[in-house]
């Protein structure tokens, strides 16, 4: 789904599909690693002395994004020398994707998308939609691999399906119960909100023709 695009190909993209990317494997899969202390510092985007990848994350940057601050410091790290970020010549845009679902729920996503290096500019563009793992939305991977896959000449959208602003989603007394409705017979309201962050984004004027297209068929 995140094939190497050429920087310079960005309008040879707008026949591609909308492109769900379920991120590290499936969707509310069991967090291997979840950490039970809230210090301010693995609330951060980045963490002191780490190489941080210079990027101001929408408009709140104090969410909780990792188990805890070692983990913050090594994606962080990793971020920061990722090799195709490091040589793409344009900059990051993320902001906020704030939507509310028709059953209620407040998704509170991210947006991202590039500018500059070598991309078409004021061209629509393919949309992809990642789609958080049990932690939720609130992650330094996942805002790691946006920034990659913007760097492609996508608009990707970071989906929220637990309501979650602040990061909480790390912490398993509150997610749990956010993630139970979910399973057993909860599996059509998972599918229902799921389509409804695709058809949000689809709405959105940076995306093309074809994402719209793609979403109305999900």
């Amino acid at each position: 789904a995140a094939r190497r695009q050429s920087k310079n190909a960005t309008g040879g993209m707008s026949d591609r599909t909308l492109t769900l990317l379920l991120a590290t494997g499936a969707t509310f899969a069991c967090a291997s690693l979840v950490a039970r202390v809230r210090s301010r510092a693995a609330r951060r985007l980045t963490m002191s002395g780490a190489a941080e990848p210079a990027v101001r994350w929408a408009l709140d940057d104090d969410a909780r994004t990792a188990a805890s601050a070692d983990q913050a410091h090594i994606l962080a790290q990793a971020w920061g020398s990722d090799p195709e970020i490091g040589v793409f010549g344009g900059t990051l845009c993320a902001v906020p994707f704030v939507r509310t679902t028709t059953d209620g729920l407040v998704m509170h996503g991210s947006l991202a998308y590039c500018n500059g290096g070598g991309l078409r500019e004021g061209s629509p563009r393919p949309g992809v939609c990642l789609v958080h793992t049990a932690v939720g939305p609130q992650d330094l991977y996942l805002r790691w691999r946006a920034h990659a896959l913007a760097t492609r000449g996508y608009v990707v959208l970071i989906a929220d399906l637990l309501g979650d602003p602040h990061g909480d989603g790390w912490e398993p007394a509150w997610c749990g119960p956010r993630r139970e409705v979910y399973t057993g017979e909860g599996r059509p309201l998972l599918q229902r909100r799921t389509r409804e962050a695709l058809q949000q984004l689809a709405e959105s004027p940076l995306v093309d023709a074809s994402t719209r297209r793609a979403a109305r068929a999900v």
